[in-house]
Parts: structure tokens; C-alpha cells; sequence
């Protein structure tokens, strides 16, 4: 389309139009330019804030021809489980797979409960960069990143050290792209997704301070329910979470003040809107001050 408009103009420029027609001609050589520029202009990576965190867009709003999360594709995240070592040092891996796409992009934000991002991510290479918009940092790919003609899937490697005792809980707000390799915006597919990761216990996992005690859930493996217990000193809120083993989210059953004493609580195998989750294993993890421990359980369906 855009080469046959701009052979268009050529020839009514050349074959000596009125000055009126010329300008309208140059105007048209001007729109015509600025549609192909922004057609390739975020493939050297995305404008910052389109993670699909609270307070952000995402790259919908560009590549519009298909609602969010509506392809056959995924987001997956490697490299770091459902809890994170103050300090350490992580090499995550951002996965995008799409059965249809041939060129690649990605965006993510890790934050803290107060919307403010948290530890220090960096390039593993090339194909990666990082940037900054107020409160908030991001990786995402850069052009040699994009690999166009690259089938079926892509994978990003970003340097992640975590941040120092008590930040508490955190989340990674991703959005990729999946994109035709068609040179426009259109018939792209783009996900996005979160992970969550504990602050881990600085004093060893299982080992609340002042006798708190996470105990083992009966039965395990379960099906379709189980019992998560756990005794605590004196009465304090606390916060009982499950986590997929990739550090997904599941539910929250508990996030608020608790009694002394021995505490119980049923999880039947459902997220939070209810939906019954798969078969496999998963984290349950308890939060008392600054303090973590995280178990594991398995449903079997």
C-alpha cells in the first residue's frame, strides 16, 4: 500500500502540477512517513509502562487487532521460584511462545505493594536493555532482540538482584509481544501476565521467629481439599498465600489479624475467582512480620 501511494506522488510531482497540488503532495509524502515510521518505531523496544501493572497500558493499544491474552500463545517466567533471597542474584528468564508468530518483543516491571520498582535488573546482552520512567524501571528487548523470522517461540535472559531485607512481597508485571513479521502493527497477538515472589525468610525457611510454626497440610496429596495449619504466639495479622512452584499466584486465604494459638484453614483446589487449578504441586506460604516460610503440597485430581 504505502510504496504505490508514494509512486503516486512522484509522478504528480514530476509531471509539473500547480503549487497548491505540490503542497498537497508534500503533505501526503510527510503523513505517509510519519504512518511507515510508527509502524517500526518501537522495534527497537516499547515505550516504557505497557506491563499491564496497576497504573500502566499495554501494547494493545498499538497493535490492536486482537484482545489481550486472546491467542493461542503463553508468557512463562524461569529462573527464580516462588520466593526470593534478599540480595541475590538471579538470572530470569522471560519465555513468549506463539504458534503463529515470527517476531518477538517484551516488557516487564518488577515492583514492590507500593507500585515502586525493587532491586536492580540489568542486560545479560545484546538482545536486552533497560530504562527508567520515574518510580519505575524496565527491561525489555532491544532490535537484535526482536529475531525476526524466529518460529513458534523466543526466550530473553535479564539480570535481576533482589532487594535487601524487608521489602516483603513482589511482583513482575510482563507483557510480550507476538508479533507477524508482516512490518505494521496489525494482526499481532500480545499477552500479558504476573508472577509473585515471597521476601524468604531471613531466618530459614520453616523457622518462624518466636515459635510461630508452619505445619504440614493434611492430606497430602489431596483431593479435592486439604488443611493448612499453623500456631502462632500471640495474636498478629498475618498473611497465608498459594503460589504456583513458577511463583504464580493462586489465592490468598488468609491476609489479615489471627488469634494465638493453633490457626487452620481449608483450601478446596481453586484460584481466587473460584476456578478449580490443575493437578501438580504447589507453595503455600505463611507471612508474620518479616518473617516467611513456604511448603509444599500436591493435588491429585
Amino acid at each position: 500500500m504505502l510504496p504505490r501511494i508514494i509512486h503516486r506522488l512522484d509522478r504528480t510531482a514530476h509531471r509539473g502540477a500547480a503549487p497548491g497540488v505540490r503542497a498537497l503532495c508534500v503533505l501526503a509524502f510527510g503523513l505517509v512517513s510519519l504512518l511507515a515510521g510508527s509502524v517500526f518505531a518501537f522495534s527497537s523496544g516499547p515505550l516504557d509502562g505497557l506491563t499491564n501493572a496497576p497504573g500502566e497500558g499495554n501494547c494493545t493499544q498499538c497493535h490492536s487487532t486482537f484482545p489481550l491474552n486472546s491467542g493461542d500463545g503463553s508468557l512463562a517466567m524461569a529462573g527464580i521460584g516462588a520466593t526470593y533471597l534478599p540480595g541475590q542474584t538471579y538470572t530470569l528468564e522471560v519465555t513468549l511462545a506463539d504458534p503463529q508468530a515470527m517476531r518477538w518483543g517484551f516488557e516487564f516491571t518488577i515492583l514492590n505493594e507500593a507500585g515502586d520498582s525493587v532491586g536492580q535488573i540489568s542486560p545479560v546482552d545484546g538482545t536486552t536493555q533497560t530504562s527508567s520512567d520515574g518510580n519505575r524501571d524496565y527491561a525489555k528487548h532491544t532490535s537484535a532482540g526482536t529475531f525476526p523470522g524466529t518460529l513458534d517461540s523466543h526466550t530473553w535472559q535479564v539480570q535481576w538482584i533482589a532487594p535487601e531485607f524487608a521489602t516483603g512481597e513482589v511482583t513482575l508485571y510482563v507483557a510480550g509481544n507476538a508479533a507477524n513479521n508482516n512490518g505494521s502493527t496489525s494482526g499481532d497477538r500480545i499477552y500479558a501476565t504476573s508472577f509473585v515472589f515471597g521476601e524468604e525468610n531471613v531466618v530459614g525457611v520453616g523457622d518462624l521467629p518466636l515459635a510461630s510454626q508452619l505445619l504440614p497440610n493434611y492430606p497430602n496429596p489431596f483431593n479435592p481439599a486439604t488443611t493448612i495449619s499453623f500456631e502462632l504466639p500471640s495474636d498478629q495479622a498475618v498473611r497465608l498465600t498459594i503460589y504456583t512452584v513458577s511463583g504464580r499466584r493462586i489465592d490468598t486465604l488468609i491476609d489479615g489479624q489471627r488469634f494465638a494459638g493453633l490457626n487452620e484453614v481449608r483450601w478446596d483446589g481453586t484460584d481466587w475467582a473460584g476456578r478449580a487449578v490443575p493437578s501438580g504441586t504447589y507453595l503455600y506460604q505463611l507471612q508474620t512480620g518479616q518473617a516467611v516460610a513456604t511448603r509444599r503440597m500436591v493435588l491429585v485430581r
